[in-house]
Formats: structure tokens, sequence, C-alpha cells
């Protein structure tokens, strides 16, 4: 968590020094990003994250070079962390549907992730998209259905 919180801040202050290679680390930051509790260290991770994922698209495909369309669920999950109640349990994903809003002071960063969630979808294409909606929960589905327009 403290690692994905740092290389936030430091895709904040210099993008290049983080995203040429983000493809090395992309998955454990999204780990890292899900399991932040504090919600300032969290916004910076992820505000670095959207940067360095633009300054660097390919990092998809770096991450994952066989199927770049594996990375796309670490990211997912990392960005459905932002909706899970504090009292939530195992049955989350799969039991009746209980995500919270994403918190309403920070709808910029909220924007954010659902215009890269958007460009994502795009660069991947309807069919390779459509592989990832599959692998996904049906709560997580929803979610990113009702909440980013996926």
């Amino acid at each position: 968590e403290n690692a994905a919180a740092t290389m936030g801040r430091l895709a904040k202050v210099n993008v290049r020094f983080v995203a040429p290679d983000l493809g090395r680390f992309l998955l454990g930051w999204c780990e890292g990003m899900a399991k932040i509790a504090d919600q300032a260290e969290r916004r910076d991770a992820f505000q670095g994250f959207i940067m360095a994922l633009r300054a660097n698209p390919q990092a998809l495909h770096q991450a994952c070079p066989h199927d770049p369309s594996n990375a796309i669920p670490p990211i997912l999950f990392a960005v459905s962390s932002w909706h899970i109640p504090d009292d939530a349990g195992a049955e989350l994903v799969s039991g009746n549907y209980a995500f919270s809003p994403f918190p309403a002071e920070e709808t910029e960063l909220r924007n954010a992730l659902a215009g890269l969630l958007q460009e994502i979808k795009t660069s991947l294409g309807e069919s390779a998209w459509h592989q990832v909606e599959k692998s996904l929960p049906v709560n997580l589905r929803r979610l990113f259905r009702e909440n980013y327009g996926l």
C-alpha cells in the first residue's frame, strides 16, 4: 500500500519517471491501490496511476504481452475498492448488491477514472472488452455499468 501511494505521488510530480516502466509493476500497483485505507493516499495513488497509464498506454501490453486484456480486471478491482463499504463482507462481489457510491468529495477523480476506463474499453475493442466483462462477477459488471457507463 505504501509503495502504491508513493508511486502515485512520484507520477504526479514527474510522470516520465514512472510511465516508461509501468508495465513491469502495473499489476502490483493495482493490487496495492485496492488495499489503501487512507483516502488521501488512495487519491494520490489513483491520480498518479491515471497520469502514468495515459502517458504509457502500452503498459497494458507490457504487463500482459500475450493478452493485454488480462491487465484490465486488476484495474477494475482497484477502482471498485472506492465503492466497498467499510462493513462489507466477502459476499459483496457475488451476494446482494451493496456497493457504495464513489465518495462525493472525490468527483474529479471519479470522472478521471470514468474517462480512463472508457479509453481502455475503446482501445481494447468490443470483442476483447466483452471477454473482460464475462470474467467479472455479476455485481462488478453492474457496478461498472451503472457508475461508469461500461
